[in-house]
């Protein structure tokens, strides 16, 4: 009899642990709620299909105006590795010269042991294999084409190296003084002018020297596109104003048959403009532009 008692009472524990109550329901769980969810991070993240999963102790920058922006962003010390016209500023080239995005150094990329390769032109498949094999990754940010875009080159950059919460906003801050100096809001209204390249061709429409310049005249040449502009029609359209590459002098554009009976190259209305900023879009077009407003204000 005790042993049948003994037997009744562990079938009553079964029954409790089965999870039923005594009118034969099952027994609903309360879930745990205990546990928080986790933080939110500011890494990874993904910049077009390139996962960044920390912020890059380790970088090689082979075009110039990203590495200018790395530097304005803070985060010069970190590049370790510079393509071949990376001079600016001059402590980068303390950094080893890796190449060019046309002809990289893969070879010694891949022997500095980078986090990540930053370019502005795509490198070839056989490169991008290679590096990634070695576990580095490469970022492919396009050259800017107009102001906006050179705005999202900041922000990518600041995402880069700061992450979500902040890379934006570090973009936006280090773009501010190029964002305010062409911010001409009734400041100054050069006319009609063109800007001539540095190969004796118009800036188009669609170039990021019009884009700057346009922000305080209007451009004669903003109908053509990649540069491709007719120069006889000027004389048709006289321009107030020449925009000059200042590998050119007044004597070259008096040589020209293009240039020579314009009323802006005759009565001396000529700016000089330093080219090597839109070559390389950085904080340096924001001092480029103060130079063309002062200068343009000492020829009236």
């Amino acid at each position: 009899m005790k042993k049948l008692l003994v037997l009744m009472f562990s079938v009553y524990l079964l029954f409790l642990m089965s999870g039923c109550d005594k009118d034969g329901g099952e027994i609903v769980q309360e879930p745990d709620i205990t546990e928080e969810p986790p933080e939110p991070t500011p890494f990874p993240l993904f910049i077009g299909d390139v996962e960044i999963t920390q912020s890059p102790p380790r970088v090689v920058s082979l075009s110039p105006s990203l590495s200018e922006i790395v530097y304005e962003l803070g985060y010069g010390s970190r590049i370790i590795g510079r393509g071949s016209y990376c001079d600016f500023p001059p402590v980068i080239t303390e950094a080893p010269d890796t190449g060019s995005a046309a002809n990289p150094d893969v070879d010694k990329i891949i022997s500095l042991s980078p986090y990540l390769v930053l370019t502005t032109a795509p490198l070839s498949g056989m490169d991008m294999f290679r590096m990634e094999q070695s576990g580095i990754k490469t970022l492919v940010i396009p050259a800017s084409e107009n102001i906006s875009s050179l705005r999202e080159v900041y922000r990518v950059l600041g995402l880069v190296f700061e992450g979500l919460f902040t890379g934006i906003e570090a973009g936006d801050e280090a773009f501010a003084l190029i964002s305010k100096v062409c911010d001409n809001t009734g400041v100054l209204n050069i006319g009609k002018f063109v800007y001539i390249t540095g190969d004796m061709k118009a800036a188009t429409g669609d170039t990021l020297e019009s884009s700057i310049f346009s922000c305080f005249g209007e451009n004669i040449a903003a109908d053509g596109g990649n540069y491709d502009f007719d120069l006889s029609l000027l004389s048709e359209n006289q321009p107030d104003i020449i925009l000059l590459n200042d590998k050119y002098t007044a004597d070259d554009l008096l040589a020209s048959e293009n240039f020579s009976e314009l009323d802006a190259v005759i009565g001396g209305k000529i700016i000089f403009i330093d080219n090597s900023a839109f070559e390389r879009p950085s904080i340096r077009l924001a001092l480029l532009v103060e130079k063309m407003i002062a200068d343009y204000r000492d020829l009236q």
